[in-house]
């Protein structure tokens, strides 16, 4: 089985090595693409994947170490100079070829921490001198006290930042967009702040503390779930973060909670299989993917609203990115996933998604980014850890695990 799980590993990159961008000339090099079907928009969250990636082409032979470099090092240029951006945070999504922002794209605090994520990883990992002087001039220019705010009381994070009236994600007047007032996939942010020396460490702790801890269950799994409880929430920072046997100062394992987030999904889905033909023979994970009718976020329950949705989709990147977690509900479905005929790309792996619910079987024609980008870390997290254990030992993620009082069970 670890051979499928290293194939899938190296068709990831396979995508980041064909659809970012390499051409030397241009001010977009190194940025990749939000996904196969438009190769003018780059997402700065699957650039942040593509970055991690060659920590992997290192150590797995990939490529040369000296073009990885060069790569690494390029793209760090590209970021620091070329990509539009807000008091450090940069634009969602951006031109492929010139990293200016893209139409009316949101500057984004998530986004930037996923790109974060990556710069932190390669710094770490390569230990270069001019790859950590670009990465440090990219995480120290981002002014996260800027997002800062008071809500009911509690020191908040704003989501997202756009200046143009009716942009992107924009519902009345232009500026501060939305909150982290609840349990998502941001917990990597007050790590970072919380390592970073510009903030108190009482500051960094009121952030965390402030997003609301909302217990809920579904059959035998009680956890802390978000309000529509979709996968990919509790998967994406814990691509990076390893916190297996890390515990905080109320004692909360998010490895634990994503397990058993996982675990409930996969119950569910055991559980009212018969409504949906995708779902037997043990497909799981109600997630963000491609749909027949569009880009779905789907939810499981338990959720604010009390109702599953879903139409029966399964994205690939929602059961790879649960390997980690619960391996043995996981690995029988990727076999699964091998035996539908036309969802595996011998070059790029797994198309987004599937969905056997009509009278033909449909499959995404598309890669996405951090889609992609979810499946190679999460299986070279269940292969070897060298992503994690890079980003584990950078001194900012060190102090702000410190900081924030987490601590090995």
């Amino acid at each position: 089985m670890d051979n499928k799980i290293r194939l899938i590993q190296e068709t990831g990159f396979n995508f980041f090595n064909d659809f970012t961008n390499l051409d030397e000339s241009s001010q977009g090099y190194g940025l990749t693409v939000d996904h196969s079907k438009d190769l003018d928009k780059a997402s700065i969250a699957a650039t942040g994947f593509t970055l991690s990636s060659y920590i992997i082409a290192d150590k797995y032979n990939y490529l040369n170490r000296d073009e990885i470099i060069k790569r690494v090092l390029g793209t760090l240029k590209t970021l620091y100079y070329n990509v539009d951006h807000y008091e450090g945070f940069f634009a969602h999504f951006v031109n492929m070829k010139t990293g200016k922002r893209h139409k009316k794209s949101e500057y984004s605090t998530i986004d930037t921490a996923l790109a974060l994520n990556g710069i932190i990883a390669v710094s770490s990992y390569f230990d270069n001198e001019e790859i950590n002087k670009y990465s440090d001039l990219i995480i120290k220019r981002v002014n996260w006290r800027h997002f800062f705010h008071k809500k009911n009381g509690k020191l908040t994070l704003y989501m997202a930042y756009n200046d143009i009236k009716n942009g992107d994600y924009v519902k009345d007047e232009a500026g501060f967009i939305h909150h982290w007032q609840m349990f998502a996939e941001q917990l990597m942010m007050y790590v970072i702040i919380a390592g970073d020396d510009r903030y108190k460490k009482e500051e960094a702790l009121e952030l965390y503390q402030s997003f609301e801890r909302i217990y809920g269950k579904y059959g035998n799994q009680e956890y802390i779930y978000t309000p529509g409880n979709t996968l990919f929430v509790y998967q994406f920072p814990l691509a990076w973060l390893d916190l297996e046997k890390i515990v905080d100062s109320d004692n909360i394992s998010w490895f634990d909670n994503a397990r058993k987030a996982i675990l409930s999904n996969y119950e569910w889905t055991k559980n009212e299989n018969h409504q949906f033909k995708t779902l037997k023979d043990g497909l799981f994970g109600k997630t963000a993917s491609d749909t027949p009718k569009g880009y779905s976020v789907f939810h499981a329950l338990p959720n604010v609203n009390n109702k599953v949705l879903t139409d029966g989709s399964v994205g690939a990147h929602g059961i790879i990115g649960s390997l980690p977690f619960a391996p043995e509900i996981v690995l029988p479905a990727i076999d699964k996933m091998f035996e539908i005929n036309g969802f595996w790309n011998e070059k790029y792996g797994f198309y987004d998604s599937v969905n056997l619910e009509g009278e033909n079987v449909w499959i995404s024609e598309r890669f996405y980014g951090i889609d992609k980008g979810l499946e190679t870390l999460m299986a070279n997290a269940y292969l070897s850890k060298d992503v994690q254990n890079a980003y584990m030992k950078h001194p900012i993620i060190k102090n702000g695990m410190r900081n924030l009082l987490w601590k090995k069970k």
